[in-house]
Parts: structure tokens; sequence; C-alpha cells
């Protein structure tokens, strides 16, 4: 949603999600890279009304330690998440400017969603008993995870299931790692796209 966008604008959008088929539910988290074009004092983000937050947290560069960069993270506790318009909007402490952000400035949400029923095709919607779809198109995207849909950014995807699960995406593969007995699968791409045109799908989640 572009004219969420007045003086900062999203750089790069990295998406986890690790379904529960047991319990209908998802663990969500997304990073956020920003950049800022003038003083911004809150910063706003499309969220569905059914999330409910586990973490916010807002991270800006701190300081170089022996040449490598160190980021300052502080949860926030000052934000609002309006049911009715599903923005949710985050209050800083101290305004956010192009010079105070020039090495980095990124927020991390981490929600829970439900996993709608089969039958029902918004946000992450159950196709059967072993696989689930996300809806992106007509305005459902931040159903899924928060999002700013129409904008065009790079995008990171990773999915958390079992050795046998089948993730299918239109991201490039970007490997697995081992992730408390099950497996992250990474994809990435290199090109900006909008959140309508990300596709995935999960199968076989045992």
């Amino acid at each position: 949603m572009s004219e969420l966008l007045t003086t900062y604008r999203p750089t790069r959008y990295m998406l986890q999600l690790d379904p529960n088929m047991a319990n209908k539910t998802y663990c969500g988290k997304v990073r956020v890279d920003y950049e800022f074009t003038a003083e911004t004092s809150e910063i706003k983000i499309q969220a569905s009304r059914d999330f409910q937050w586990t973490s916010i947290r807002l991270i800006n560069f701190y300081a170089v330690y022996l040449e490598c960069p160190i980021y300052a993270s502080v949860l926030c506790d000052d934000y609002n998440h309006d049911l009715e318009s599903e923005i949710l909007t985050l209050s800083l402490d101290t305004p956010l400017t192009p010079d105070n952000t020039q090495n980095g400035f990124y927020i991390e949400l981490e929600f829970t969603g439900p996993i709608i029923i089969a039958g029902q095709t918004t946000g992450l919607f159950a196709v059967d008993e072993n696989s689930i779809t996300a809806n992106m198109k007509d305005g459902n995207a931040h159903k899924v995870a928060p999002c700013y849909e129409g904008v065009a950014i790079k995008t990171w995807l990773t999915v958390i299931g079992g050795e046998g699960s089948q993730v299918e995406t239109n991201l490039n593969s970007d490997g697995q790692e081992d992730f408390e007995g099950r497996v992250k699968k990474n994809f990435i791409t290199d090109e900006e796209i909008t959140i309508e045109n990300l596709c995935i799908n999960v199968s076989n989640f045992s």
C-alpha cells in the first residue's frame, strides 16, 4: 500500500512461515528493511486483524566492532493495531532520518495466524489435510503476513517443515538448513516483485 510510504520505503522483505496443520495455525516472522527520505516518527504496515503479536522489534545500526556492524534491537511497546483498517502503526521514541539510518534500519514482526479451513480461500488456507496455499491476490496478501501490497521489493522466503516437506514457489532455491529437528527451506529473488506475485504452496509436512 504505497500511500503508507510517505517518508520511507521498504528495500528488502523477508518472510518466514512455520505451519502447524494439527492446530490449524502458523507462526510467522517478517523482517522489513527501510530507507528514509525525511524525518519519520512512526512506521505503518498492513497486517490482518487475525494476527496475534509475539514480538515487535526495531533494529538500528549502533556501531562498528572489528570491521563488523553492530545493531541495537529494542522491543516496540508503543504500537497500535487498527483492526478495522488492518494497519499496524509503530511509534518511534526517536524520529528516524536519512542521517541516523544511513547504515541500516529494519523491523522484525513475529506473530501467529490462522490456517483457514478447506473451502475458503483467503489468507493462508488449507487445500486438504496435508497442504496449504497462500492467497496473495486481490488484497489478501496482508492476511498471510504483514506487508505492503502493490509495492515492488526484493523478497526472501523461508518455510519450516519436515525433511519431506515440499515447497512450491516462484522464488529461486537458496538451500536448506537444519532447525530443531526439522528443516528450513530458503528461497530468494534478485528482482523486485510485489507481494501479490509471490506464490507459496506447501505440502507433505511430515
